[in-house]
């Protein structure tokens, strides 16, 4: 079975980096890579095709980036000699015609290729015309220069994978290209070095980047304001979109997501779970959302709801519902469509409309038999027949009219946003006939429905509420009827929602719409809005701060310049601990030996680890302590496990290795008093203050009487040995060092 390379930033990197190369006819001939911002790599034989004549231009395209085709003339060829074994020559250097995305990296070059390195390659066999990955490892190096590659699954290096990089998961480079192959089915390949290369091409140094032997990368310095021969400067403009790579190894974090998801939907099927991802703008909601829609489209129906393109269109749930709709029937084969459409409106009349269309039906065919009758001269009546004929003829019409205004009313007022105004303002109980629409859409949309909605942080507050209360009213609470058994199928799920926005704004949004009610309902920590969040959400997940290796990572990324790596056996030993940790506490002392560089890297399989079942039973068994805390609130318990959980994957990817108890201290502080939280992270050393009792009334107004209760003290002093000093709610909130994870 052929495997891709590690899921790493590296690997994404790589396939961007593969460029599909075809002859003007749109015939492939092989494959290419990107070695600069606007130069690919391959084989000479790639672009001739074994001809003599040269051709101006090929067509390009990169299949992991869906640019589609784009003319490449060519820079540089270099055929190979006639009779010559050597692995110089054969190589060809192609000039994109058409930019790139800004934000698409050039492979880096290893400077040698040591053997029994695990390798792969994406190439275009034939059968194959989207490519297809082959896994093998280096064997040595040949008298002639080349490396021998020997295959170790299924795909082999046949035809298809010339010009084709190399690609070492374990040094993060690219070892060579591909240039030949033989065997049964290619099971041995060929592949030029970077030095070979070098040979062939001179200007192979000067442009492309180079790993060191100490896994840093660079390339050949050069003087200020240089430019790299035959490409465009490096450092260029970066878009501000959501990234569309795992540049901040968020996927973990989805995965933790995707996961809490997945086991509510088991746990709980008739009821929708609601997720809030909480961060400010510029944070990487969206990237988030991105990552977790990859994972879980994989057995479930994903519906982008963009609400900043629908504030402006009332009533809310009908871009809700057009939204939902929309991804129910896309979701179907296109020849089957159009019959779910027609089952879709007979299950409305069906439903609600029966009563009113019979009435119709028996209106309308009484008057027609009644003209039936006269006109066949069963019933005479001489002085009135034209009269009856006339008034049969208009109840007749009318009948009609009357049916099919019910049938339009009731059945296409759904089309736009006007028509479903004036749907809400015939109709007796409009919401009551939506909120049965959505659940017959969901009964038979044959996968569970995961809403993302976005951008609603950029909503005026009596939008944000009626948003989230149509979310409440119509979909969250599943109609009770399609509860039973027999009205439901196996599969049957409700919907979930993923809500992408700033926390502070939602609760400002509830704040301002049920100001009246503030004094009355509002607890000590825990205002009106806090009430709402709670209440509305089941989850709430704090995006993860950037901040130590992740922050040099990425402002690395974004000047196109690479920070020193590990040496790979490093992170690799790190990873044979991880497997072997048997508890969550052990999974942080491992991080803990570890340098922050490796702990970054190894970050993802470390948060895999703590989620790991039996890992998780150890952890949650440790956790059992503070149950008394809870008050026997069976909410409030689910809450605190499923938040303490996020909260330990999102620190983990942070790098901050909190101790258990501390960070479950912490958790259980932020459900019972979500105000009074928020503002420690601002302002850590004011717990102090509230521990030793003195200084209270600098706190807000809001907090002076929950800082100075019993319940409070009680909960801070609950844990032996744990004490929430200033430094250690930093680090439990993302914004401090790391703190020694150490059994409690």
């Amino acid at each position: 079975m052929s495997t891709p390379p590690a899921s790493t930033l590296e690997q994404a990197t790589v396939e961007q980096a593969v460029a599909r190369i075809a002859d003007e006819t749109g015939t492939v001939a092989g494959a290419g890579v990107l070695v600069a911002a606007d130069l690919v790599l391959t084989c000479a034989h790639v672009i001739t095709g074994g001809r003599e004549e040269q051709p101006e231009t090929v067509l390009v395209d990169f299949p992991f980036l869906r640019t589609g085709p784009s003319r490449a003339r060519v820079h540089f060829l270099a055929p190979a000699k006639p009779g010559s074994d050597l692995a110089t020559g054969d190589l060809a250097v192609l000039r994109l015609e058409t930019a790139l995305p800004p934000d698409v990296r050039p492979v880096e070059f290893a400077p040698a290729a040591p053997p029994g390195l695990q390798v792969s390659a994406y190439g275009f066999p034939h059968g194959y015309p989207d490519g297809r990955w082959a896994s093998g490892r280096t064997v040595g190096s040949l008298p002639n220069g080349a490396v021998q590659l020997e295959a170790t699954d299924s795909a082999g290096f046949t035809a298809g994978y010339s010009g084709a990089p190399v690609w070492s998961p374990e040094l993060g480079a690219a070892l060579g290209i591909l240039f030949a192959a033989d065997g049964q089915g290619g099971r041995a390949g060929y592949m030029s070095t970077a030095p070979a290369l070098a040979e062939t091409w001179p200007e192979f140094d000067a442009v492309v980047r180079h790993t060191s032997a100490d896994g840093a990368t660079g390339a050949r310095r050069r003087s200020p304001g240089e430019f790299a021969p035959g490409g465009r400067e490096r450092t260029q403009w970066v878009s501000d979109a959501p990234a569309d790579r795992d540049v901040l190894r968020r996927a973990a974090l989805a995965n933790v997501l995707a996961r809490q998801l997945r086991h509510a939907r088991a746990e709980a099927p008739d009821a929708s779970f609601l997720v809030h991802i909480d961060g400010s703008w510029g944070t990487g909601k969206s990237t988030l959302l991105k990552l977790l829609a990859r994972d879980l489209r994989s057995d479930s129906i994903v519906a982008f709801f963009d609400t900043w393109r629908h504030v402006r269109i009332e009533p809310p749930w009908w871009a809700l519902l057009t939204t939902i709709r929309k991804a129910v029937v896309q979701h179907r084969p296109p020849w089957r469509r159009p019959f779910f459409l027609v089952r879709e409106l007979l299950a409305r009349v069906r439903r609600d409309g029966a009563p009113q269309v019979l009435s119709g039906l028996l209106l309308v065919g009484t008057a027609l038999l009644a003209a039936f009758l006269f006109r066949a001269g069963v019933i005479t009546v001489r002085s009135v027949e034209p009269t009856f004929k006339t008034v049969t003829t208009l109840v007749g019409a009318a009948g009609a009219l009357w049916t099919a205004g019910v049938l339009v009313s009731r059945y296409a007022m759904w089309g736009s946003a006007r028509r479903a105004r004036t749907f809400e303002q015939s109709h007796t109980d409009p919401m009551n006939d939506v909120a049965e629409h959505i659940a017959w859409l969901v009964r038979h949309a044959g996968r569970p429905i995961v809403v993302f909605v976005e951008d609603l942080d950029r909503c005026n507050a009596d939008y944000v509420v009626n948003f989230l209360d149509s979310v409440q009213t119509l979909v969250r609470d599943v109609p009770e009827h399609w509860r039973r058994p027999a009205r439901r199928t196996p599969d049957f799920h409700a919907p979930s929602f993923v809500v992408a926005m700033d926390g502070a704004w939602l609760r400002c949004a509830y704040e301002n719409a049920y100001e009246t009610f503030t004094s009355a309902v509002a607890e000590p920590g825990r205002p009106i809005g806090y009430l709402f969040l709670d209440k509305l959400f089941q989850l709430s997940v704090p995006m993860p701060k950037l901040g130590g290796a992740s922050r040099d990572l990425y402002f690395g990324e974004l000047l196109g310049v690479s920070v020193a790596k590990p040496p790979p056996a490093t992170a690799d030993q790190v990873r044979a601990a991880l497997t072997t940790s048997g508890d969550e506490i052990e999974v942080l002392e491992t991080l803990a030996k570890a340098d922050p560089r490796v702990r970054e890297i190894v970050a993802s399989q470390a948060v895999e680890r703590i989620l790991d079942a039996g890992v998780q039973d150890v952890s949650h068994h440790a956790l059992a302590k503070f149950s008394r805390l809870l008050h026997s609130n069976p909410r409030a318990m689910k809450r605190f496990v499923n938040t303490y959980t996020v909260l330990r994957a999102v620190r983990v990817l942070e790098g901050s290795l909190v101790p258990t108890d501390t960070l479950a201290l912490w958790t259980l502080l932020r459900i019972r008093w979500p105000e009074l939280a928020d503002y420690l992270e601002s302002h850590p050393e004011a717990v102090d203050r509230i521990t030793e009792g003195s200084g209270v009334q600098d706190l807000p107004e809001s907090l002076r009487e929950l800082a100075a209760s019993r319940d409070l003290h009680e909960v801070l002093c609950a844990v032996p040995g744990v004490t929430l000093t200033a430094d250690v709610i930093r680090a439990c909130s993302g914004a401090g060092d790391d703190l020694a994870p150490l059994r409690t």
